[in-house]
């Protein structure tokens, strides 16, 4: 059965229907639509003789005719907005070198800020007392120059506690008007006047008469400058020190190596090589330790040594200036207030950059005596008082480079 009849649609039937569309339901108007878009002139179409849907007698030749290289567009029916300002680029949502260096400072912030209050929290406070056997006002002092006494205790493991020997006086002075840093040893045997005991004495009993404020007494009464407070450290601390910036390079002597590598039962099992090496943290104890050899001199100038380097070495790596701290901080004890230790260490930061170093007695103000059966280094007081205070207050940095250059 043919399918239209299965279906039941007859073709026959609609293929006259009237298909015009009702005017009322003439929705696009009754212009006809070019669905073509151009009218054959307008594409330059070849309509002569066309045969088929490619009216060309060449198949290699273009079916238009002066065609455009480009492709025909039709504009857009959005309306030309003139005068209109020019849009602002976009700036990239990217974080500059500035942005990067602040976030960096800010971050070193907070761990030195956190860092700083764990070290303060791991040292021993004492109380601070005034020195009753001189007047404040006799005393040269500026603002801009904070003294902190540091003093060095040999405390070595088969030592007591009591009989710890008071080897090392340094007069530390950040100097922020001159942006320097200046350190005065202290030689131990100095003949001066020890208030505590009343009489003349070397300087270093000043520590078993009257403590370590009587080693403050003494040095204000007979040098006359403020000091501002003390810091006690245990020699070991030098070992935490240098361990903490991977070591420290100093040029040692062949007696100097001799000494230590010789005599294990006073420095331990050290071994030291002559010549320019970086020390471990045990090395540089041992060397600082050094006094057979020679004078309280090269002792101190040692201990200077080591320390510089020690200062010079957390500046290349503030980092490890942080862990130094911490590590150090349970080998110290002050009178210094925890804001006081802020203060100076934050106007430190500005003169790490030129460090200087001498010793009291200055040149050509002292000799050797026997007093009362001992071998004393006898010194003019006044003459040194005089040098201490130029060095510390008036001395610039270039001042003490070309000294120091002239006596070479």
């Amino acid at each position: 059965m043919p399918r239209f009849e299965n279906e039941r649609v007859n073709p026959e039937k609609n293929r006259n229907m009237d298909r015009t569309v009702p005017e009322s339901e003439n929705y696009y108007g009754g212009d006809k639509v070019d669905l073509n878009m151009f009218s054959p002139e307008e594409r330059n179409i070849v309509t002569d003789n066309q045969t088929g849907i490619n009216p060309c007698t060449d198949f290699d030749e273009p079916y238009y005719q002066n065609a455009p290289s480009q492709p025909i567009r039709r504009q857009s029916t959005q309306p030309v907005r003139r005068n209109r300002p020019p849009q602002k680029e976009k700036k990239k949502s990217k974080l500059s070198a500035g942005k990067v260096i602040v976030a960096l400072i800010l971050v070193l912030a907070i761990v030195g800020i956190g860092t700083v209050a764990s070290a303060l929290g791991r040292m021993t406070y004492d109380e601070k007392l005034e020195n009753k056997y001189v007047n404040a006002a006799d005393l040269k002092s500026d603002k801009g120059v904070k003294n902190i006494l540091l003093l060095g205790v040999d405390a070595r493991p088969e030592d007591e506690t009591s009989s710890s020997r008071s080897d090392t006086m340094m007069l530390v002075s950040v100097d922020t008007v001159h942006n320097c840093i200046k350190m005065v040893s202290f030689l131990r045997d100095t003949w001066c006047y020890i208030p505590a005991l009343g009489y003349d004495q070397r300087l270093n009993a000043a520590c078993s008469a009257a403590g370590y404020q009587g080693v403050v007494d003494a040095i204000e009464y007979n040098f006359g400058v403020k000091i501002d407070g003390y810091a006690v450290v245990d020699f070991e601390m030098f070992k935490v020190l240098v361990d903490s910036i991977g070591g420290v390079k100093v040029d040692v002597t062949q007696e100097e190596a001799d000494e230590v590598t010789d005599n294990p039962y006073r420095y331990g099992d050290v071994v030291l090589n002559a010549g320019e090496y970086k020390l471990t943290g045990e090395q540089a104890l041992a060397y600082c330790r050094i006094r057979k050899i020679d004078t309280d001199w090269k002792r101190t100038e040692r201990q200077r040594t080591v320390m510089q380097a020690i200062i010079s070495g957390a500046k290349r790596n503030p980092l490890a200036l942080f862990k130094m701290a911490v590590k150090a901080a349970p080998y110290v004890e002050t009178n210094l207030k925890r804001s006081e230790l802020i203060s100076i260490g934050m106007s430190a930061i500005g003169c790490i950059g030129n460090i200087h170093q001498t010793k009291v007695p200055f040149d050509d103000t002292w000799e050797y005596a026997t007093i009362q059966g001992n071998s004393v280094i006898a010194i003019n007081r006044d003459k040194n008082k005089e040098m201490l205070i130029d060095y510390i207050y008036n001395k610039t940095s270039d001042d003490i480079k070309a000294q120091e250059e002239n006596s070479d």
